[in-house]
């Protein structure tokens, strides 16, 4: 998973865009996504992963918008219904409107940055990074399609393999789902 978090954080365009929309520095910007980004992936894969529906979640990693808003921040930071399209997601992963404010408030306190400014970045990061994992999956998406009647593991059971450390040994994707219980704790 670390290679999808630094498909995010270091991606200096998406960086840049939440900066200029958000009217913050860009080192500013950088730090509060450099927090965002481990905690949304790791609620994720806890969503893939865990008991309850991630249809939903698998119906917006297949959507083909995600990947071409992560291709173009500039205009999907722009879009006017950016900040539902984010809730809805953030919604799903993290399970709840008051989990997401736990978030904001764990980031506010690991960063020092307005609370206000890191509730904003929220809904704009989370559609970035269901395109991240669309993208890096849409082979894999584009294959289980194919093989609808394949028996074995469904198409979480790939993508929560997927965002597992990317078989480096690191353990940057356990942080975010470490992280997300302390929140919600």
């Amino acid at each position: 998973m670390a290679g999808l978090i630094d498909m995010i954080v270091n991606n200096p365009d998406i960086v840049n865009s939440i900066a200029e929309k958000e009217g913050i520095s860009i080192g500013d910007a950088g730090s509060i996504i450099g927090k965002l980004a481990p905690i949304l992936m790791g609620a994720t894969k806890e969503n893939l992963r865990g008991d309850r529906d991630s249809s939903d979640m698998l119906k917006q990693i297949s959507d083909s918008q995600f990947p071409e808003m992560y291709d173009k921040p500039q205009e999907t930071v722009q879009r006017g219904d950016l900040g539902d399209l984010g809730n809805i997601i953030l919604g799903q992963m993290t399970g709840s409107k008051e989990n997401s404010r736990k978030v904001a408030k764990h980031v506010e306190q690991q960063t020092g940055m307005n609370l206000d400014i890191i509730k904003s970045i929220l809904p704009m990061i989370a559609p970035f990074i269901i395109g991240a994992i669309g993208k890096m999956a849409a082979p894999t998406i584009n294959t289980q399609n194919q093989n609808r009647h394949a028996s074995g593991g469904g198409l979480e059971d790939i993508l929560i393999g997927m965002m597992d450390q990317d078989h480096d040994g690191s353990v940057i994707d356990d942080i975010g789902g470490m992280i997300m219980k302390q929140i919600f704790a």
